[in-house]
């Protein structure tokens, strides 16, 4: 008999499968919700580690780093995605690290994110996971984590959130960021980027090896 307390919706995913929306909600600090797609009637949501929402801390202090220790509940700026194979996959950006649960909430591991020069916990409220979204193989392969604190976008392998390569860098110009909020992907493999403070503008960047890619190769060796 509760009514539904929405905070700062930070993404929205349609699971069209399932005629259901997943809602990242910065509201408690972060949390999952999921609604029908026709009626928009309330399912079910969870917190960090699938905490229950009833269960969810009210206590600052689960929402912060102890030492190297990551928050046991989420800390702030929620996204969310869903992988084909029934994934949820949630970037908590201020606390660097990606969590991994099932449709209903089920929690299954963590990636935590600590780039060079960082340790974990000292990003600060920018984080290094932003945003997450897959690579567009039919596995879903690759994670692709947008991170704010370095301006890049870094490629995790899905299976167990190795790094393994990067893209990007500070500054202005056409295929660098500042202030990377958000990529996303398409069917074809091209990533869109959406920028805040000064960089204000989206991009997309194609596969080197498109033809497209190739043809801004060529362009960029010319004299």
């Amino acid at each position: 008999s509760t009514p539904m307390i929405v905070g700062t919706i930070e993404e929205i995913r349609v699971d069209e499968a399932r005629n259901e929306i997943y809602v990242a909600d910065n509201y408690l600090g972060g949390r999952i919700l999921v609604f029908d797609l026709d009626t928009l009637a309330f399912k079910r949501g969870w917190g960090a580690y699938g905490h229950k929402l009833a269960d969810i801390s009210l206590n600052d202090a689960d929402h912060d780093w102890v030492g190297s220790t990551p928050p046991k509940e989420f800390q702030s700026h929620l996204t969310v995605n869903v992988s084909r194979d029934g994934l949820v996959y949630a970037a908590d950006r201020a606390a660097d690290r990606i969590h991994v649960t099932t449709r209903e909430g089920t929690f299954i591991k963590e990636f935590v994110f600590s780039p060079p020069g960082t340790k974990r916990g000292e990003t600060g409220s920018r984080g290094v996971a932003g945003s997450v979204t897959f690579s567009p193989d039919r596995e879903q392969k690759y994670l692709y984590v947008s991170d704010m604190k370095n301006n890049t976008i870094w490629f995790v392998n899905r299976a167990d959130g190795q790094v393994v390569g990067r893209y990007g860098s500070m500054g202005d110009n056409g295929g660098q960021f500042f202030g990377l909020e958000l990529a996303v992907t398409d069917s074809r493999g091209n990533i869109y980027t959406g920028e805040v403070f000064s960089g204000e503008r989206v991009q997309r960047l194609v596969p080197a090896d498109s033809p497209r890619g190739k043809l801004l190769d060529q362009l960029s060796q010319l004299p």
